[in-house]
């Protein structure tokens, strides 16, 4: 991964970490671009070994990713302007730092990976409630 990749990670682990944001700015909006990758590998990891995970997440991911659109795409044009700024590969770093929370997910012991696919559907659910 290229030297920049840390400090993407980091904003990628802090976002991931927040509750619905009042979108008011284009960095939250890239939060919201990059949880918009990391969630259906998130979601592939539960699928994998969580019956039925699947059809659970997909309508809920929709609705989610439906009422953040413009935001997601918002977030997404951000974080390719700085990319290009600063000469950093763009879908290399994004797609790198998604695969290894995947990864993360796919090798938690089973009640955690229970615990945590649960929660991801939990706030997906509370968040096109608008909870």
């Amino acid at each position: 991964m290229h030297r920049n990749s840390l400090a993407f990670a980091f904003a990628l682990s802090a976002a991931l970490a927040l509750p619905e944001l009042a979108h008011a700015s284009p960095e939250q909006d890239a939060l919201l671009f990059l949880d918009s990758r990391v969630m259906p590998k998130k979601a592939s990891a539960c699928s994998a070994r969580i019956a039925g995970y699947s059809a659970r997440f997909e309508p809920a991911f929709r609705a989610w990713l439906a009422r953040n659109k413009a935001h997601v795409t918002s977030g997404e044009a951000f974080l390719r302007a700085d990319a290009e700024k600063t000469r950093v590969p763009f879908e290399p770093d994004v797609e790198a730092v998604a695969v290894g929370i995947s990864q993360q997910w796919t090798s938690a012991p089973l009640p955690t990976l229970q615990d945590n696919c649960e929660t991801l559907l939990i706030q997906l659910k509370e968040s096109a409630e608008g909870g």
